[in-house]
């Protein structure tokens, strides 16, 4: 099972689809800022399996904050990330995705992508992938319930990356 993670497009969604084409996912997750961006991928692969929750920047949105879902066996809670103030410590988020009973967390909103292992849970932001210099996103496998991830460049500089 192969997800696609993307996180803060801000309207930048140009590129989203050539990054799904590249890594071929199962299952697609958009982790707010804008929402609306996930718009494109679900008319690009309807097929696809989304999931997707609102940001900050997400005004007038009525989507969750947070979500729940099954992958590879594994649960996932995602959500964007600023109601739990992972700019500054990941505590917060942390605990809401021990209670839920999550393997896999993501979130977003610092424009920083990061992998992170804590006992029980891998949690991977994704980075920005709409703005600054080099926007990125994640590619995450669940094999018989082993997780690896890794952040991936939404412009790969090798195109036969």
């Amino acid at each position: 099972m192969r997800l696609a993670v993307f996180s803060d497009t801000h309207g930048r969604s140009q590129l989203l689809a050539q990054c799904v084409r590249r890594v071929q996912p199962d299952i697609l997750v958009h982790l707010g800022d804008y929402y609306r961006d996930s718009a494109v991928l679900s008319r690009e692969f309807p097929s696809l399996p989304l999931y997707a929750v609102a940001g900050n920047c997400d005004f007038i949105s009525r989507e969750d904050g947070a979500l729940t879902f099954s992958a590879g066996g594994v649960l996932v809670f995602a959500t964007h990330g600023h109601r739990y103030g992972v700019k500054s410590t990941l505590d917060s988020l942390l605990n809401s995705a021990h209670f839920a009973g999550a393997g896999l967390v993501l979130y977003g909103h610092t424009h920083a992508a990061r992998i992170d292992y804590v006992p029980g849970m891998t949690v991977v932001n994704p980075g920005s992938s709409g703005l600054g210099p080099d926007p990125s996103f994640a590619q995450i496998d669940i094999r018989e319930g082993k997780i690896a991830a890794k952040i991936l460049p939404v412009s790969p500089k090798d195109p036969y990356m």
